[in-house]
């Protein structure tokens, strides 16, 4: 399970000792495990991962295909221009499109649910929409992943193969808000951001790309009578279903078993 960071609690000697450890770990070329017994190897690595995420606003590096991910408790926000196209890792490239494909990893056919989006590691992901954390957590081979329904335009986006978190489930995002950092967990072959959208309403996978491209078109009218009706409705209606305050890990990826694609909602 991931490890929330706890405050530096303790006298002062011992908030120095804790310091001294994390320090010479520092000049040790950032190696972040400790080979030591008992509660003190669990405190130190905890002051190493709040000090790190200080310092430099984002957690350590994945190490493992098993690594389960971090919860960074910061709230940091972009501001996003209405008339730009965006993708979840800011003005992205794409690495593999979504639809059948050859499996890097597996070598076999496969349906790929989602786009994947180019990353350097701890790069900030973004949510593109307004809307509510309903997952959180590991995915299966999506590796540590963010679930955000958005009630306008009616539509679930998950963000995969994350490094780390920054959201928990049942909170309320704003468009450009840091949902995550990207990372490799999972099934990766390198470090990516992978990005899927769901209509929320039929559970039909809806093509990334192209609701990428009309996202601006959404952010143009959130303001307008017909959108705001749709707004409270869907999220009455999100409220009513029973969401998990806590961080969900399951062996799957716990995704649609439908493999077609549907066009991205019109514009109400």
């Amino acid at each position: 399970m991931p490890h929330k960071v706890p405050a530096l609690h303790g006298n002062s000697s011992d908030i120095i000792i804790k310091l001294s450890a994390v320090s010479a770990l520092a000049i040790t070329n950032g190696v972040h495990v400790l080979v030591l017994c008992g509660n003190i190897a669990k405190r130190l690595s905890y002051c190493l991962l709040a000090l790190a995420i200080i310092l430099g606003g984002s957690p350590p590096a994945a190490d493992s295909y098993y690594f389960r991910g971090y919860y960074c408790p910061s709230v940091l926000i972009s501001p996003m221009r209405a008339d730009v196209v965006y993708t979840p890792v800011g003005l992205g490239i794409v690495t593999s499109k979504a639809g059948f494909r050859v499996h890097p990893v597996t070598g076999r056919g496969d349906f790929h649910s989602g786009v994947d989006l180019a990353a350097n590691l701890n790069d900030r992901v973004y949510a593109l929409l307004d809307g509510m954390v309903t997952r959180v957590g590991w995915r299966g081979a999506l590796g540590v992943a963010v679930e955000i329904y958005h009630p306008y335009p009616n539509v679930r986006t998950i963000c995969g193969h994350l490094n780390a978190f920054s959201v928990m489930p049942g909170e309320w995002v704003r468009r450009g808000r840091v949902i995550g950092y990207a990372g490799s967990t999972g099934r990766s072959t390198g470090v990516h951001v992978h990005y899927t959208v769901i209509r929320n309403d039929t559970n039909q996978y809806i093509e990334p790309l192209a609701f990428i491209r009309q996202v601006p078109k959404y952010v143009a009218v959130l303001n307008t009578a017909a959108a705001k009706a749709a707004i409270a409705m869907n999220v009455r209606k999100a409220k009513e279903a029973k969401i998990s305050a806590k961080e969900i890990d399951s062996k799957t990826e716990d995704l649609p078993l439908s493999t077609g694609e549907t066009k991205p909602p019109e514009i109400q």
